[in-house]
């Protein structure tokens, strides 16, 4: 408890370092807990549309009734298949009166005879759409095969080029909390340089020696973490309203208090261990 006491004791010394020191913390990880709730809603995006039937398959006008209860059944069958649904003759002819209510010239010239049914089949995830294309496109009943893979593959790549700049992004604000750390209780260590020689003639441990330096670094790092998470949940409370009206249902909200105390303990875990690693490295020539 000395330690922590003597942490908290030079961070009232030199207040403006401090105030720093958790303010650069405190970005990184706002910039962290909101890349993860981005990156969380993209995923929710892209699943949205995983779900939805992406494939649709046409059968030819020739198609009898057993060879399409046959292709029905073989996609049933795929492990990688997660929805498959059969629009018959009738449901294309009623789905085409729908759309054409207004024009009953058309609707006289159309019948159910002259309209194909079709499969709209959808994947358990994104990847194995194009294997459905594949195995529907081998099936001799069926006469073309939509599949808007560009529109699919545009949502892989935003998610894969999100994530990826996201944790840029984080990393490069990590390593500047961390050196910021480090810059700052070595400032510290150096100014008491002559007290630290002493309390080693008199036979002070290690640990004793290195404990404040370490308690005032893990303060910054939890301090931090948890200044960012309370950024970000405002944040989130302001923007959750406008949110759900962009996007409706393909994202649920609010997010889960399970996953938002998850995030805040994962960010205190991570904010102390930056902040003791950091004070560490900067302690390392006393425990030597």
């Amino acid at each position: 408890m000395s330690s922590v006491h003597s942490g908290l004791a030079n961070i009232r010394r030199s207040p403006y370092q401090s105030l720093l020191a958790v303010l650069l913390i405190s970005i990184t990880f706002f910039v962290a807990h909101a890349f993860a709730l981005t990156l969380l809603g993209a995923e929710h995006i892209l699943r949205f549309f995983e779900t939805r039937p992406q494939v649709i398959a046409f059968f030819s006008l020739q198609a009898n009734d057993t060879e399409v209860k046959t292709a029905v059944e073989t996609m049933q069958q795929r492990s990688y298949v997660k929805e498959v649904r059969l629009v018959s003759k009738l449901d294309a002819l009623e789905l085409y009166r729908k759309d054409n209510q207004d024009n009953p010239l058309l609707l006289e010239l159309v019948t159910a005879d002259i309209l194909p049914a079709s499969l709209e089949v959808s994947a358990n995830s994104i990847d194995a759409l194009a294997t459905v294309k594949s195995d529907l496109e081998a099936m001799n009943s069926i006469e073309e095969v939509v599949f808007q893979d560009d529109v699919v593959s545009s949502l892989s790549q935003w998610t894969a080029s999100l994530r990826l700049i996201g944790l840029s992004v984080v990393g490069v604000l990590t390593l500047a909390s961390f050196l910021t750390i480090v810059i700052i209780i070595g400032m510290k260590v150096v100014t008491k340089k002559n007290a630290i020689n002493i309390m080693k003639i008199i036979g002070a441990t290690n640990w004793y020696i290195i404990g404040p330096f370490v308690s005032e670094g893990v303060f910054y790092g939890i301090t931090g973490s948890l200044i960012g998470f309370g950024l970000v949940y405002v944040l989130m409370l302001y923007l959750t309203p406008w949110i759900k009206g962009f996007l409706g249902d393909i994202i649920v909200l609010p997010v889960e208090w399970q996953y938002l105390a998850m995030q805040a303990g994962a960010g205190v875990v991570i904010g102390w261990i930056l902040g003791f690693m950091a004070s560490l490295v900067a302690v390392r020539r006393m425990i030597r």
